[in-house]
């Protein structure tokens, strides 16, 4: 099974585009069928985005970590007036991600590029968020919430969705171990809102 973080090769016929609502602000996105939640904004993302408005004041410089179509970004971008740097391994998914700022009117509060986890990043962040890729694999995600530990200037957090039957526990255990510290902020629906700030 060939997944959403994998590259493959595209006829225009394969995009499409799609409108969403989240936090309140009308979305437009381009799309196409091999990138993840590819239709409309998936509950996951969703459900992040939902605890961050009604729980966190995220300012400055975050991180959109495996920025899929780029919605987690843009919709901080919007809600919180923060600037962003979106990345992902899947070139098509950079690409759309790059369109889609322009699409919805933030292409100056953001970049997006591709990166294979942090190997392509020099910065340090105010905050970090992610929908991280579970299909990776155990030992993948861990090295991502490695990366994202030493891209995190002091007292800066870690906002992250997973599912209670992805890992949940075996994920916040070893967030507890990396960051000393791992609160739930929210559940929606079987989804986990974790945070972890880096003291």
């Amino acid at each position: 099974m060939q997944h959403y973080f994998i590259d493959k090769p595209h006829a225009e016929t394969d995009f499409f585009e799609f409108s969403d609502t989240v936090l309140g602000y009308e979305l437009c996105f381009r799309s196409c069928d091999s990138i993840f939640s590819n239709h409309k904004i998936d509950d996951g993302s969703r459900a992040l985005l939902n605890a961050i408005a009604k729980n966190e004041e995220l300012a400055g410089f975050g991180l959109d970590l495996g920025c899929g179509l780029g919605v987690i970004g843009i919709s901080l971008i919007k809600h919180f007036g923060v600037k962003m740097e979106m990345i992902d391994i899947n070139n098509t998914a950079v690409n759309l991600t790059k369109q889609n700022l322009i699409k919805n009117n933030v292409q100056h509060s953001a970049i997006a590029y591709y990166s294979d986890g942090f190997k392509n990043i020099n910065n340090n962040y105010d905050f970090i968020v992610t929908n991280p890729p579970i299909k990776t694999g155990k030992v993948l995600l861990f090295d991502l919430m490695e990366g994202a530990f030493n891209h995190l200037k002091q007292n800066a957090p870690l906002i992250l969705v997973i599912r209670k039957n992805h890992g949940m526990e075996s994920l916040k255990k070893h967030l507890i171990e990396l960051f000393d510290n791992c609160e739930i902020i929210a559940r929606d629906k079987g989804y986990y809102i974790l945070k972890s700030i880096k003291k």
